[in-house]
Formats: structure tokens, sequence, C-alpha cells
């Protein structure tokens, strides 16, 4: 299943943030597992790059890119005149905020089934674009497929 997966899932995990850090670790097993392919748009990469700037972790930087880059199960989307185009149309029609509204273009014009955040609140401002899920929604909706 091709997915979107927003910023704060990687973060839960890299800071083993309860209570959504176990949810949050299966989704991204599930990825590394092949069992879902995951949209990333290179806003994702930046903000979660910026956390590591942040905190002076290089290599954990350099561990997070190589990982996502040399994985067939991520797909990096480059944020490119269409994206840019459908992230203003939704951020005018739901009030996201820009980097939100890139990464539900992204989801959209990847053809992605879902957008998985724990960032519900906002991300349901673009149900009528794509379907926000928590990773524990996520993962309940893997176990009923199974």
């Amino acid at each position: 299943m091709d997915i979107v997966v927003d910023t704060n899932v990687f973060l839960n995990v890299k800071n083993k943030e309860e209570p959504y850090y176990t949810s949050s670790r299966d989704v991204l097993d599930s990825i590394d597992d092949g069992e879902n392919r995951a949209m990333l748009s290179t806003v994702v990469l930046a903000e979660i790059c910026a956390g590591y700037y942040l905190t002076g972790e290089r290599k954990g930087k350099e561990d997070f890119l190589f990982h996502v880059l040399s994985s067939n199960n991520y797909k990096i989307v480059d944020v490119n005149v269409r994206i840019a185009d459908e992230a203003a149309r939704i951020r005018s029609q739901t009030n996201l905020r820009l980097p939100d509204a890139i990464i539900v273009a992204t989801g959209t014009t990847a053809n992605a089934e879902y957008i998985i955040t724990n960032d519900l609140d906002s991300f349901k401002k673009a149900a009528k674009f794509i379907k926000a899920l928590s990773p524990r929604e996520f993962l309940a909706k893997l176990r009923r497929r199974h």
C-alpha cells in the first residue's frame, strides 16, 4: 500500500516519544519490511534534518538519509511545479500550514491511500484530498486486511 508519512512519525521514533513511539515504530517497520511503500516529501526530509542539525547529530542525520535514500520502500518526492500548485490549492481550501499542504499534495499526486500522522487535527482538514490516519489506526486497518 502506498502511504505518505508525516514528519512526526519519524520524530516519535527518533525521540522515543510516548504514547506514539510503538505504533509509529511499527508503521516504519512495515515500510522497512516491504508491506507498505512510503512517499516522502522533501519537506519531511528537511524538517527531520533540521532537527538533527539543531541537536548536532550529524551521524544520525547521515544514517537517516542513507536509510530512506537506499531503500526501495521509500520514494522521495521533490517539490515540483505540479506539487507546488496542488499545495497552493489545498492550502487555499483547508487553511493548512504550507508545509503540511505540500505533504498532502505529495500524497495526492502520488496516488497514496493515506497520510500517516499523529497530527490528526490538522490533517483532517484535508480529508477531501487524502484520508489521515494515526499510526494506530493505520496498523489496525492493516491487521483487518490480513
